[in-house]
């Protein structure tokens, strides 16, 4: 399914009689809730990031490829792959991935992102220093929604 069909069906949705839809198959996870835009879920985990790795018991990697038309190449926004809760650290006592200044390295965690209880890391996709971090803990965050703008390392 194409991001437009999303938009199509969801826009669909809104306007019928329809609160919830549930929609599964090999390739696509969606759960669309009319009344609370929160929970709107999709996992496009073979679509959208073919180099997805899975890791250990509910934990997945996903990396993020850079766009192709970046007119200013020294800075760079690591963006979200998902719908879900941005959190900064991978349990409330562990230190942040990163934090503004911190040097990243391409393929480094910078953050996790929960979805259906599964928490979901989210690894930089360029090397850099961190300039700004754009969601806070327990931020709900939207599918293409920048986290993180990084000075990319020449």
């Amino acid at each position: 399914m194409k991001v437009n069909e999303f938009k199509e069906l969801i826009d669909y949705i809104e306007q019928s009689s329809i609160d919830v839809l549930k929609l599964e198959n090999k390739e696509l996870k969606l759960y669309f809730q009319k009344h609370n835009a929160a929970n709107v879920t999709i996992d496009l985990a073979e679509q959208a990031a073919p180099a997805a790795q899975m890791a250990p018991k509910d934990e997945t990697i996903v990396e993020l490829e850079q766009p192709a038309s970046n007119e200013d190449n020294s800075f760079h926004q690591i963006e979200s792959p998902m719908v879900g809760t941005f959190y900064s650290r991978s349990n409330p006592d562990a230190e942040p991935f990163v934090q503004v200044g911190s040097m990243i390295e391409k393929n480094q965690p910078v953050c996790v992102l929960e979805a259906m209880k599964l928490f979901n890391e989210v690894a930089s996709d360029v090397d850099g220093e961190i300039i700004e971090i754009l969601a806070e803990d327990g931020q709900i965050i939207e599918f293409g929604q920048p986290l993180f703008v990084v000075k990319v390392s020449d």
